[in-house]
């Protein structure tokens, strides 16, 4: 009965594993917080964020510190902010997430009365008429009018032939309902009038990429490092090669984020994917020290250092491999049992049991509670021989889950093992 059961639990692991793919999704998290003109956070507001692309819609408030989280899977994609409270004026504006890591963004969000009335695309108060019709191709946008926005745009441009905005703000509008022509020649426009427009910029450079286009691409690119520098165009670089890397093109992924380093060295995503990248490619120092980057500028990049955990197992710096785990632990306790977790049943269904023994037990001691984790250790050890370690974590899966589809298979052991 022991060898049968034996032959069949490798197959039924198989279905527990959750293979370590490299960025099987392209996820990041966004946080926002509210502010007034006065830089006072504001509670209680509606925001609702859409993407045309991907039909996606979610309506979510801010805390009593102004803030919100979302965690979107698809970062790669441009998400559009709505935010509405009584007493204030609307505001939309764009924002596009981190491809894998987390950004941190404020929005102003005006008084009724304040001089801040458009919002990131307003243009000032003042007498000239092109610029009020501008205000109110603004306002028509803010509305979801975008009809009566791009008539009031192109009345400006006709009014004003100077005004780089309408045309920057209408090149956005005509690359979001796909006009991919008219939104070329509405940047160009913008950009013969003002070249460091950033908007403007950003709108060339997403379609060009769009069409395939990536010298013209990286043309603009080199612009957009001038005129928009830092983290905006860093993060834009990032995504780009998170998108390789999910196309599994590594190479260019890693040129990608390194790219993005050149262009803001702080970017922590960008030491974290490079870590993930050199541990695939071997380069087991480079991990190390990316993944040590990444978590220095952000705590929150902990994920990184399995990188470095697993590149010193590799190189055989056994001492170094135990600080890691032991940092690993205590920054990510979750995320640090389930990457040990699925290497240790990678090393199960391999055959390897003291190998998927050892993973387990680390697994666990990162996150004792966790029931599958008992489950396989237990099944790892009937298999090298040791019946009291099986039975202990045996009934310790029981305790823990036992309503587990598993759960008969355990109480079945745990009877031949008495």
């Amino acid at each position: 009965m022991l060898r049968t059961l034996r032959a069949a639990w490798p197959l039924a692991l198989a279905a527990l594993l959750v293979p370590g793919l490299l960025f099987a999704q392209a996820q990041g998290r966004v946080k926002v917080t509210v502010v007034d003109e006065k830089g006072e956070p504001v509670p209680g507001v509606a925001v609702t964020i859409t993407s045309d692309e991907i039909g996606y819609h979610k309506e979510i408030e801010t805390d009593k510190k102004g803030q919100l989280a979302v965690i979107f899977v698809d970062a790669t994609r441009a998400y559009s902010f709505r935010l509405e409270k009584e007493g204030y004026k609307p505001v939309t504006e764009q924002v596009d997430p981190l491809s894998g890591g987390n950004l941190e963004k404020e929005i102003v969000l005006p008084s009724k009365g304040s001089a801040a009335a458009g919002g990131s695309i307003e243009a000032g108060p003042t007498t000239d008429p092109a610029v009020n019709v501008f205000n109110e191709g603004v306002t028509a946008l803010q509305a979801g009018d975008r009809d009566t926005a791009k008539q009031k745009f192109r009345r400006a441009m006709e009014l004003n032939s100077r005004m780089p905005q309408a045309p920057a703000v209408l090149a956005g509008i005509y690359a979001d309902e796909g006009d991919a022509e008219q939104a070329v020649a509405m940047a160009e426009k913008a950009l013969a009038i003002d070249p460091d427009n950033a908007r403007a910029l950003r709108v060339l450079y997403d379609v060009y990429r769009q069409r395939g286009e990536q010298a013209e691409a990286d043309e603009v690119l080199e612009r957009m490092k001038t005129a928009e520098g830092g983290t905006e165009t860093a993060i834009r670089i990032f995504n780009e090669g998170a998108e390789a890397a999910r196309l599994g093109d590594l190479d260019g992924a890693r040129a990608r984020f390194e790219e993005a380093l050149e262009v803001d060295p702080e970017l922590a995503a960008a030491h974290g994917a490079l870590a993930r990248v050199y541990y695939v490619q071997e380069q087991f120092d480079q991990a190390i020290a990316a993944a040590e980057k990444a978590y220095q500028l952000d705590p929150g990049q902990a994920s990184a250092l399995k990188y470095a955990y697993e590149s010193h197992r590799r190189k055989g710096d056994t001492e170094q491999a135990r600080r890691v785990f032991a940092e690993m632990a205590e920054a990510d306790p979750v995320g640090t049992a389930t990457a040990l977790y699925e290497r240790g049943i990678a090393m199960f269904n391999a055959g390897d049991m003291e190998g998927a023994a050892q993973a387990l037990e680390q697994a666990l001691e990162a996150n004792p509670d966790l029931p599958k984790g008992h489950y396989t250790l237990g099944l790892a050890y009937v298999n090298t021989g040791d019946s009291g370690k099986a039975k202990e974590h045996l009934q310790r899966f029981l305790e823990l889950a036992p309503e587990d589809p598993d759960a008969g298979t355990a109480r079945e052991m745990l009877e031949y093992l008495d």
